[in-house]
């Protein structure tokens, strides 16, 4: 098997967009975390207090993540603070409050524990992998195989990497970085091979 980092658009854009979705649930648990103040009559701070560390834990990381933790290294922790305030909110507002805010509350739970799983893999799982059943394109929640039986030519170079298929669709990305000569050769083998295996056998007259 090969592993080849790779840059796909629709991922790209969910990286992007990883902290603009921290400053939104931050300033939503500040919302929240005030109503909750408001309710007690400005009493028992302490209370509070944990839902608006988390507030701004949620916004200084989606202001500065890229400057302090450019290998997000962090980023599941401060999704599953945030998950475990919206949850710990949703209860507490079951004592005063109406289905709207509850129901909102509990929207921002599930949505933060979906980010929090799907964001992983998002930043940690971008390669392209050459297996024997076929190529594995990096998706949001699973891989997308490619069975090398519909595939007609697989070129990787340096720079990019481009599929064709029998129909005459194809996928082409970029590397993430260079690849090795070497290391493009022996995918280039690899892959032709199994292409190889699969291709309609011409019959003579």
């Amino acid at each position: 098997m090969y592993k080849i980092p790779v840059k796909i658009d629709g991922i790209e854009r969910r990286k992007r967009s990883t902290g603009l979705l921290h400053i939104v649930a931050g300033f939503f648990l500040i919302a929240n975390a005030g109503t909750y103040f408001r309710q007690m009559n400005f009493e028992n701070f302490g209370l509070v207090l944990p839902f608006y560390l988390v507030a701004a834990a949620s916004l200084f990381y989606g202001f500065f993540r890229k400057r302090f933790d450019p290998s997000v290294l962090f980023n599941h922790w401060v999704r599953l603070l945030q998950f475990l305030s919206f949850s710990a909110l949703a209860i507490v507002f079951l004592n005063f409050s109406k289905g709207p805010q509850i129901i909102g509350l509990l929207l921002w739970a599930i949505i933060t524990l979906f980010l929090m799983f799907t964001e992983r893999k998002v930043f940690h799982d971008t390669f392209m992998q050459v297996k024997p059943d076929g190529i594995h394109v990096p998706g949001y929640l699973r891989n997308n195989v490619v069975p090398w039986a519909i595939i007609e030519n697989f070129v990787v170079r340096a720079d990019y990497v481009t599929i064709l298929r029998r129909d005459q669709k194809y996928v082409q990305v970029e590397t993430l970085h260079d690849i090795g000569m070497q290391e493009v050769e022996q995918i280039n083998q690899f892959s032709k091979q199994h292409i190889d295996q699969f291709a309609p056998k011409v019959v003579l007259p």
